[in-house]
């Protein structure tokens, strides 16, 4: 019968080791856990306040053009010439508007029924009953407003229309006044917004047509419907940032009215917007590998140190149960429970040493 190989068992050593290996990972493993979570939410919190951030201050700029525009309009409906809704008296005051506004490209009157009355061009009387921004102001809206492309730049332009009233009246409407814009600052504004290396803002009307991209290659001669986009998808009461899929890449993207009810949108790729966060994490893991390799190191040392007199008084133990008196005892001059337990086989190995004696002599 051969005998089966022995079984491996921790020793005083091991579980020595393991005891302090576990005691150490312990805070370790905790500290590590609260440091990465909190690093983690820090970043995103950077990261959608950076989003935040850039949109206000966008939305800020696009709601300043548009109320400048705005007040020319209103201020010059209070004039006597504008008021009076003769042609020859209002024909200076827009033609007036169109060269001091370089991106207005066109400003005009109609009559409450829709048909121009003055113009800052010289192109013959239109109708303008059908249109969208003329049916608002009729309708009662303080502001009419529509997005159309331009006929020369073949770029989305704005047309804003406020109502005309008789002198010293709120009502009734006696016309419309109306400028057409072409977008050219509100895109330069979008155009020029730059977040990280990829991230940039899109401008939708109230209807989701585009009007300015970050790409400009994006925005083609006629409107294009941005319904579907993903960042329009959430609810308008929804306050903070949100995540999605967009052509094969996770992006990160807040969206934000405008004081004419468009939306901005300012998106990112989520791996140049927590960027930063995956070098933390990896710098973290280092850290931690690190630490984790210097707490094995000391426990080994310390294990072995608190494990050596232990395995010698062992030895020392099982010499004299074999008659071996003569073996050193180390570690009697320690102050500590091991230095006791050396005395202690020390008196032991004597009193058997002497017992072994007296046998002797009595045989």
């Amino acid at each position: 019968m051969t005998e089966g190989k022995p079984r491996f068992t921790l020793n005083i050593f091991h579980k020595i080791l393991l005891t302090m290996i576990v005691v150490a990972l312990i805070p370790l493993a905790g500290l590590m856990y609260i440091g990465g979570y909190q690093i983690e939410e820090n970043w995103r919190q950077n990261a959608h306040l950076n989003l935040t951030l850039t949109a206000n201050g966008l939305v800020g700029k696009v709601n300043g053009w548009v109320d400048m525009n705005l007040r020319v309009l209103r201020q010059n409906t209070l004039l006597p010439s504008v008021i009076s809704m003769d042609p020859a008296q209002q024909k200076p005051i827009l033609k007036a508007i169109q060269e001091a506004y370089g991106w207005v490209y066109l400003s005009f009157t109609t009559t409450g029924d829709g048909r121009s009355v003055g113009r800052s061009d010289d192109n013959p009387v239109q109708d303008y009953s059908d249109r969208g921004y003329f049916k608002q102001v009729m309708a009662g809206r303080p502001l009419g407003q529509d997005v159309v492309i331009g006929k020369t730049s073949q770029k989305p332009a704005l047309i804003l229309a406020v109502p005309i009233h008789a002198a010293g009246t709120t009502t009734p409407v006696t016309g419309v006044m109306a400028i057409a814009m072409q977008l050219v600052d509100v895109s330069q504004i979008v155009t020029g917004t730059r977040i990280g290396t990829t991230g940039f803002a899109v401008l939708v009307d109230d209807k989701n047509r585009l009007i300015a991209h970050g790409k400009p290659e994006k925005v083609a001669g006629a409107l294009q419907d941005f319904s579907a986009h993903p960042a329009l998808q959430r609810p308008e009461s929804a306050q903070e940032p949100i995540s999605y899929e967009q052509e094969g890449r996770r992006v990160v993207a807040y969206t934000q009215k405008t004081a004419l009810g468009w939306t901005l949108i300012v998106q990112q790729d989520d791996d140049d917007a927590f960027g930063p966060l995956l070098v933390a994490r990896k710098n973290a893991l280092l850290l931690i590998a690190l630490a984790l390799l210097l707490v094995i190191g000391v426990a080994y040392a310390l294990s072995r140190q608190l494990a050596r007199p232990i395995v010698q008084l062992t030895t020392v133990a099982e010499n004299i149960s074999r008659g071996n008196f003569e073996t050193p005892i180390v570690g009697a001059d320690r102050l500590d429970e091991l230095g006791a337990l050396a005395r202690a086989i020390e008196r032991m190995a004597v009193s058997i040493k002497m017992a072994f004696e007296r046998l002797r002599k009595k045989s």
